[in-house]
């Protein structure tokens, strides 16, 4: 099974139903400027991210995960 990067594409994004918990889904984009965007959805709406949004994922109980904290400082 391959592990390459995957071309990047928009980013779902769904009604927040502040039932948030963030976590990786395994999946990693590549781009001409960053080859390991990691991916990482929602598990309450299925809204996605990657360190290049402009906003930050907030778990419900108002902490930003640790991963994303990591992901989001490179």
């Amino acid at each position: 099974m391959s592990s390459r990067p995957g071309a990047p594409r928009t980013v779902e994004a769904w009604p927040c139903r502040s039932i948030c918990v963030w976590a990786a889904t395994g999946e990693v984009w590549s781009d001409d400027t960053h080859r390991d965007l990691r991916v990482f959805a929602c598990q309450g709406c299925g809204s996605e991210w990657v360190r290049t949004e402009p906003w930050t994922p907030v778990d419900a109980d108002g902490v930003v995960p640790e991963e994303i904290r990591t992901e989001r400082a490179q």
